[in-house]
Order: C-alpha cells, then structure tokens, then sequence
C-alpha cells in the first residue's frame, strides 16, 4: 500500500513540474505569440535535441482546430502591431527559418482553417552552415541538411493573404557578438533583399536564437521595422514590452495537445 502511495506521489510531482497546471491563467487580453520552426513528420532517430522544433503536422492540425473551437483570432505580427485596441483572444502564429515544410505541411492547414502566420526567413538559407547549434556555438549539420523554402514557395503563400514574411537575417546570426556595421548590414541588407525578391514591404524581423542587444534594437528599429520578436517567456503585455521585445511562446515537438491548451491559457511554455 506505502509503495503504491509513494508512486502516485511521484507521478503527481512529475507531472506538475512537467505541465505546471497549478499556474494562474493568465488573461486572453493578452495576443500570444506562438513560435514554430518545422512542421515535420520526419523525426531522426536518434532522439535530437532539434526534435522540440518539429511539430508533427497530425498535432498541429489539433492545435489549429482547438483555436478555432475556443474562438481566437489570427493576426500577422504587423497587422497586430498596428491594431489601437487589440482583440480579446488575439493569437499570431510564427514560424522560424524558413523550412519548405511551412510550405508543405503548415500551409495547407493554415489554408484550411483560415489562420494567418508570420514566416521568419534567413535569406542565405541555402548555404551548408547557415544552421549553428547555439549550444555547441559550431554549424549544425543536421538542420543544415533540412529542405528550405524556395523563393517561388514563398511568393505563392504571400499571395494567399495569410503569410506574411519577415527577416531573420541574412546568415542567421547571433548578432550581439557582431560589430554595429555588421549587424547594420544583417538587418537591412535582409529587409531591403526580401522587400526586391517579393515586392512586398518587409516589417516584421525575429533576432536569431532570441539573442539580441540594445544597439541590435536600435538598429531595427531605425531600420524601419515595425516590430520585432524574442526568445522571451510569456504573452506580450504592451505595459512590459515594446513592439521591438515581443516575447513568444514556444510550441515544441515533443509535447501534446494538453501541452499546447496549458501553455495557451498559462501564457507561457512552462
């Protein structure tokens, strides 16, 4: 009987720190931003670290028609910005990188229950080492080998009016280990690459690996973007942050549709 109590106990513990269900809600006042990378139904076997970046299309469909069933609205990160009052229920769905199964796998579904993203694209994406593991601060060789999206991919979603397209660089960098004139390069040098390729105007940027710094700011901001996107914890209260420190919440591979429902009514990952 003790060792029957003591497991529970254990699976009660596990469980709350896994899912911190005990978290207060937070308002729906507040749009949460949702960060994606892959939407991918190929998972290497040897259980990566990367495999939180790819979301199963299966669950991402449950997680889109879950928004739809609890009535939130989509919105570009720029369209969001813009809005004087934003809407109870706001919801802003980013994606990372600029993967070809955005294209492939997230579109579609997008298409099918009406919802709006914004796609984060590193405009030397082709190149073998565009991809760095943040922790090992070396090339990754398996996100390197990932498809990324062809130009032509992207401007058949721009013209869908659901995808809107933002910077993450030119060679997706960490940009506060960068000299002013480098990151001034990386940051317009994108935006005006992206604005010539799709002839659309380029307002939204994410800083890559959410790693950014006062002059990385600065410099967005007088680059003419609107806004910009972090790595940061929680929902954005425009009373903690401005448009240039959006904080995200991060959508991972390797949890579930309870997951995703805690995670949008905790405002948080965790």
């Amino acid at each position: 009987m003790i060792y029957a109590v003591i497991i529970l106990v254990a699976i009660f513990i596990f469980f709350s720190l896994r899912f911190s269900w005990w978290r207060k809600n937070i308002s729906y006042v507040y749009p949460r931003v949702l960060m994606y990378h892959m939407i991918s139904q190929h998972l290497p076997k040897n259980q990566s670290k990367f495999n939180r970046l790819r979301v199963r299309p299966k669950e991402f469909e449950k997680q889109l028609i879950w928004l739809k069933q609890n009535g939130f609205k989509s919105f570009t990160l720029s369209e969001l910005v813009r809005l004087e009052n934003i809407p109870e229920k706001s919801v802003v769905l980013t994606f990372d990188d600029g993967y070809e199964d955005n294209f492939t796998n997230a579109f579609p579904l997008l298409k099918k229950y009406d919802f709006k993203a914004t796609i984060y694209i590193v405009l030397n994406r082709f190149e073998n080492n565009w991809a760095t593991d943040k922790d090992l601060d070396k090339a990754s060789s398996e996100l390197n080998s990932e498809k990324m999206l062809s130009d032509e991919q992207i401007k058949i979603m721009i013209e869908s009016g659901l995808i809107e397209i933002g910077s993450h660089t030119l060679d997706h960098v960490n940009l506060p280990k960068l000299n002013k004139e480098e990151k001034e390069r990386q940051l317009i040098e994108s935006k005006k690459q992206i604005e010539e390729k799709f002839d659309i105007k380029c307002d939204s940027f994410a800083y890559p690996f959410g790693f950014y710094d006062k002059d990385s700011v600065a410099i967005v901001k007088s680059s003419g973007y609107t806004n910009a996107t972090t790595t940061v914890n929680g929902v954005f209260d425009k009373n903690k942050y401005s448009n240039f420190e959006i904080p995200r919440i991060m959508v991972s591979g390797r949890q579930g549709l309870y997951s995703f429902i805690l995670k949008m009514k905790k405002g948080r990952n965790r």
